[in-house]
């Protein structure tokens, strides 16, 4: 038997970056205080080694909440500086409710320097979540930066630039998959400083695929538009759609459709890689087209292209001959 492989990858549709941030990082109006004693305290600026930030001191100021923040998938960027567990809670579906990732500067260079968990009604539940600790580099009360970067359920975690992640995770399930953002202090003061998020793009991951078609003919839209069965996928939690699994010998060409319903005409970027042969059309027209073979690894956002849409729905067409010239195996 004769096994022919066949991948396509399929990544991310988004829109321009949105970056934000202030001085320190913080605009001092748009977070609310979090005490952990009665009454309420005031969020000042300061400065600590020489750098401009907010304190908290894991008491009056136990943390603070942004309202106005809603994210999804994000990557955010701050400076922190503290002594027993500094944090960033995302994906709060309130101030009881949501992610936490925070750092034990103590425990720098072992494996509990990184740790996370999900907060549920507030509970530090901490010793149900060994798993998810790193190791990092990191000092008490020495300031260092910290990279978060999160992907629908994924999570990676960059200390002090270091270009592969410190910790690298899929996320437990809460209540809600977006939300507000909170820093927050516990046991002890933390200092935090030049603070920058953006969105990142949402995957695709619902499609319509086609029966194989032939290999090695060009299939233009006009070819395409006659096509009457589509097989409807999803493969959520999953950067890439992988069309093998669809197909019991995976060898010829097959389209892939995905209706993407805009409010307004507006132009977006749509961030891909894949591997074989690629072609997309929007509306009918062709914006991308790839056809000598592609046989590499696929990374985030290897190739960008311009999507103009229109008002309403818009049909997007990803036409794909898989890397099958390149491996055959008999079996």
């Amino acid at each position: 038997m004769v096994k022919h492989l066949f991948r396509s990858m399929v990544l991310l549709l988004c829109s321009l970056p949105f970056l934000k941030a202030q001085a320190q990082g913080i605009n001092l109006a748009d977070w609310l205080v979090l005490s952990e004693q009665k009454g309420t305290a005031a969020l000042t600026d300061t400065v600590f080694q020489g750098k401009a930030c907010i304190k908290l001191d894991g008491k009056a100021i136990a943390g603070i909440w942004n309202k106005t923040i809603v994210l999804k998938n994000f990557r955010l960027e701050l400076d922190i500086a503290g002594t027993v567990m500094p944090g960033v809670g995302f994906h709060a579906k309130n101030e009881q409710n949501y992610q936490f990732l925070y750092f034990r500067p103590g425990y720098g260079g072992t494996i509990e320097a990184v740790q996370y968990i999900p907060i549920y009604n507030g509970a530090l539940s901490w010793v149900f979540y060994g798993g998810y600790q790193a190791a990092a580099d990191i000092t008490r009360n020495e300031w260092f930066h910290a990279t978060i970067e999160v992907r629908g359920n994924h999570l990676k975690v960059f200390t002090n630039k270091n270009p592969k992640p410190n910790m690298d995770i899929t996320m437990l399930q809460t209540e809600a998959d977006k939300g507000a953002l909170l820093l927050r202090s516990m046991f002890g003061p933390a200092y935090f400083a030049n603070i920058t998020w953006r969105e990142l793009p949402e995957g695709i991951t619902d499609w319509e695929i086609s029966d194989q078609l032939p290999a090695g003919f060009i299939y233009d839209y006009e070819k395409v538009k006659k096509l009457k069965n589509w097989k409807k996928i999803n493969e959520p939690g999953d950067d890439y759609v992988n069309l093998c699994r669809y197909f019991k010998l995976p060898e010829g060409t097959v389209v892939a459709r995905h209706i993407l319903h805009a409010d307004s005409a507006a132009e977006k970027l749509l961030n891909f890689d894949f591997t074989g042969t690629l072609q997309i059309i929007l509306n009918g027209r062709e914006v991308f087209s790839y056809n000598k073979h592609k046989l590499e690894r696929v990374e985030v956002d290897t190739y960008v292209t311009k999507l103009s849409l229109q008002k309403g729905q818009n049909e997007l067409l990803f036409i794909t001959q898989g890397d099958g010239i390149f491996f055959r195996q008999r079996i």
